[in-house]
């Protein structure tokens, strides 16, 4: 995981991250809120060096992660992951680009269609969101480089209703956002994107 310095003190300041302990490992915790302002998500993100993810007992991936905009934007940033969200932001910042300004939005892990792919819902994060911002129309996809990222995008292209636009976007380099930031910034990746043990 690389390290996503844009949107950290926000984060923090708003509750949207925070350390937390469990079984003597330090996680970071993502936390999606509803439009109340009332804590309804929240991921683990391991810290150590054993790679590690999942979410809290009760979480509702209709309010995932998000970073909305400070300003009514038209448009929504969909990343797979808390973690690409915050490197989204990171990126925007390098590019001279105010993340503050966009719609970002996780969908709280892979996205699964049908076997029909004209037969798949849209992911519910996406559409609560559109529930609670109904002028967005138009959805940038940053989904992950690998077979269920690119089937993901595909299928989310395939039933994306009349009225919105929809553009993929994919990671340039790397397996997902994150990847990409850490190559921008010249870190090495850490470990493999195999699975990543549940404690």
């Amino acid at each position: 995981m690389c390290h996503c310095a844009a949107g950290q003190v926000y984060c923090v300041q708003t509750g949207r991250i925070y350390e937390s302990r469990n079984k003597g490992h330090s996680n970071v915790v993502f936390v999606g809120f509803d439009k109340d302002g009332k804590a309804r998500f929240g991921c683990l993100r391991g810290i150590s060096e054993a790679r590690f993810h999942g979410d809290l007992s009760g979480s509702d991936k209709h309010f995932s992660f998000a970073l909305p905009a400070c300003v009514e934007n038209p448009a929504v940033h969909l990343c797979e992951c808390a973690i690409d969200v915050m490197s989204y932001a990171t990126l925007c910042k390098l590019d001279g680009i105010d993340w503050r300004r966009h719609n970002l939005l996780s969908l709280a892990g892979v996205y699964q269609p049908k076997k029909k792919m004209e037969e798949s819902k849209l992911p519910v994060a996406l559409t609560r969101f559109w529930d609670d911002h109904p002028h967005v129309k138009t959805v940038y996809l940053h989904l992950d480089n690998d077979t269920a990222g690119r089937l993901a995008a595909k299928a989310i292209m395939a039933v994306m209703p009349e009225g919105y636009r929809v553009e993929n976007k994919p990671p340039p380099r790397g397996k997902d956002v994150n990847d990409f930031l850490c190559h921008r910034l010249g870190i090495p990746i850490r470990g493999s994107h195999s699975k990543e043990p549940e404690r």
